[in-house]
């Protein structure tokens, strides 16, 4: 008898404690976006660039040379409002691009820069 009560309890402590965790809210913690824009806003900002995200492959050196506009690249992990802003931030350069010297510098950069 006492076996079968001891068991009782401790599954009712095991359920109790199961089903109280999983009705808590989690806690979701965001990031400042003035954090998010400190590596970038330490370059100049009146220069052009593409935000790109991930493990940097090249340099882009002489797309930099041609057209003025260079490549910055970001770690992987992305919030979305670092999305939201790299998406922005590259349809205006693209436009910018496109206007100026036409659908040739896509060719030149070889790579298709986040949000296009």
């Amino acid at each position: 008898m006492k076996f079968f009560k001891t068991t009782f309890i401790l599954g009712l402590i095991t359920f109790s404690t199961f089903n109280y965790a999983q009705n808590n809210e989690p806690i979701i913690i965001e990031a400042k976006k003035e954090n998010d824009n400190k590596r970038i806003s330490d370059k100049n900002e009146k220069v052009r660039h593409f935000i790109q995200f991930g493990i940097m492959s090249r340099t882009h050196e002489s797309f930099k040379e041609k057209y003025g506009v260079y490549v910055a690249y970001e770690n992987c992990v992305i919030t979305a409002y670092m999305s939201e802003k790299a998406k922005k931030n590259n349809q205006e350069v693209a436009l910018y691009l496109t206007n100026k010297y036409g659908e040739s510098w896509k060719k030149d950069l070889e790579i298709t820069p986040f949000g296009l």
